[in-house]
């Protein structure tokens, strides 16, 4: 089988933020997509190593932010390369409680879910989440290919889309 397949799916790049016991928590993620409209439905993976697959859990609840083209790039490393577990990863980061979930600022969507249920898939945990408020604002959603391609980025080794170097 040839992985590199594998990377010409279509993914976003998101923040996905929760709380940690009255603190705001969250991390990279890539792959979320919409499941169903009626109601508003999507499905969410999170590696269960990271810490906010755990606050998720807790919590209930999660904001799933779209990030854009111009998005600080900032952003990406730091939710994405480091655990919430001992690091305040919204210091210097702006942010709103929106339907009682912190949203960042630096988006250009989001959506406020609620955990209806949880798949286990192996080193994901894939969360199916009712979406009960949402909004966007301007500029073009970041796709995974732009992130790699414009941005530079790199994939971090929790990612589900993570490749060993060849």
């Amino acid at each position: 089988m040839n992985s590199n397949a594998l990377r010409n799916l279509s993914y976003g790049v998101y923040i996905v933020t929760t709380w940690d016991k009255g603190r705001p928590t969250g991390c990279t993620a890539n792959s979320a997509m919409q499941i169903t409209s009626t109601p508003a439905t999507l499905a969410l993976s999170i590696n269960v190593d990271n810490y906010t697959n755990s606050c998720i859990k807790d919590c209930g609840h999660f904001a799933l932010n779209v990030l854009s083209e111009t998005s600080e790039p900032s952003l990406i490393g730091g939710f994405g390369f480091m655990s919430g577990r001992d690091t305040d990863k919204f210091d210097g980061v702006e942010y709103k409680t929106i339907s009682g979930l912190p949203v960042i600022s630096d988006n250009c969507a989001y959506f406020v879910c609620k955990v209806k249920d949880t798949l286990e898939a192996g080193t994901h945990t894939v969360f199916l989440a009712e979406i009960i408020d949402a909004d966007m604002s301007a500029g073009r959603p970041m796709t995974y290919s732009y992130y790699h391609e414009v941005v530079k980025g790199k994939t971090a080794k929790n990612a589900p889309t993570y490749l060993p170097d060849a």
